[in-house]
Formats: C-alpha cells, structure tokens, sequence
C-alpha cells in the first residue's frame, strides 16, 4: 500500500491492513497512537524512561497479537490501552516503582459520581493530588488516570477493564472519596504544623 493511500485510511483499513501482515499500516497506527500509550503509561508509572519502555513493549505486543484483534465495540486505542495497564501491572508487580509525576495542572471531579455522605471538589491541586494518586490501589489509580488523563468514557474504561461500567462509576467515586480524605488529612497536618510553628516561634 502506497503511504499516500495509508495516510487517508481510517483506523479499521489500517488494522485490517496491518492484520495482514503490512508493516507499513501498522507503522503508521503506531504514529497516531504511541503518544496516548506513552501518556497514559506516564501518568501510572510516574516515570518517563519507563514509559518509553513500556510504549514499545506495548506495540510490540500489538503488532504480535494484532491478526487476532476484535474490535468488540470498543476503540482500538482501548485496546491498546489495555494491554498498557497489564503491563504496568506486571511491572509493579516485580519491581517497587518509586517514580515521580505530576497530573495536569486541575483534576475535574465528574459531579454526575456522588453521594449524600460526601463529594469531591469541582478542581483540584494537580501537584498535591498526584502525590495523593499514587498512594491509591491500583485500580482506582487506572480508573482516575483513564477519566482526567486520557478523558475516556466510562464505556471504554469498563472494556479495558472488563468490568461493567457501573462498576466503574464505584470505583471512581471511591477513588475521589479517598483524595479527599487524604487531601484533608494533609491540610490538617498542615495547620496543626503552622500552629506548633507559632506557638514556638519568638513572638514581639
């Protein structure tokens, strides 16, 4: 296939293509795709050699698998971003990751997950929220990075998860419940060390 007739071929003549063996379409998914893996492998390892690494492991992987993909459904960016998280899983399995990373500069809470009991802010601190993301478990880690970092609905959030989506809006709410609760710990703790530091300090 000519790149010219590649370029203007959507992503399903692309697969097919690809599943038959050209080198050259799936060369060219990997192009519009590699950016939102790398991404998406940033936000949940916190460390972009390790992203860079998985990415390729990654189109790797779907370059071997691609002959037996189906569509489902779902997106093929879904699928991608599958395989994405099983490997950040196996890697965390193996190895204590002790990377850093910061979310985008405001973490927008979806209003339509809520409860009576509680609700999470509208905008949160990016840089203090992330610090909080990380000490999530891990599947309410995935669920916040899919939702704020690749802005995926919760439809394709339960494909690359393979949970229903209404499970998927439990999760999220726990996970936001939870960088709430911590987010209010740490401004206690705060406070009460700006308090202690007064009361020490040498007043007039």
């Amino acid at each position: 296939m000519r790149r010219s007739a590649v370029l203007e071929t959507d992503d399903n003549g692309l697969i097919a293509s690809a599943a038959a063996g050209d080198t050259q379409a799936f060369g060219l998914l990997y192009e519009r795709y590699a950016p939102r893996v790398s991404r998406h492998a940033y936000f949940l390892t916190g460390d972009a050699v390790l992203s860079e690494d998985i990415t390729a492991q990654v189109f790797l992987k779907a370059f071997e698998a691609i002959p037996r993909y189906q569509e489902r459904g779902l997106p093929f960016t879904a699928w991608l971003l599958r395989i994405t998280c099983n490997l950040v899983i196996n890697h965390k399995k193996s190895h204590k990751n002790n990377g850093h990373a910061q979310l985008p500069e405001t973490l927008e809470a979806d209003d339509r997950v809520h409860s009576p009991e509680s609700s999470c802010e509208a905008k949160l601190d990016g840089e203090r929220v992330w610090r909080e993301v990380r000490r999530l478990p891990n599947e309410q880690r995935q669920v916040i990075v899919m939702r704020f970092v690749d802005d995926l609905g919760y439809m394709d959030i339960a494909g690359i998860l393979g949970k229903s989506i209404g499970a998927v809006r439990v999760i999220q709410f726990r996970a936001l419940a939870n960088l709430r609760h911590m987010m209010d710990d740490e401004l206690v703790l705060r406070q009460h060390a700006r308090n202690g530091n007064g009361r020490n300090g040498n007043g007039p």
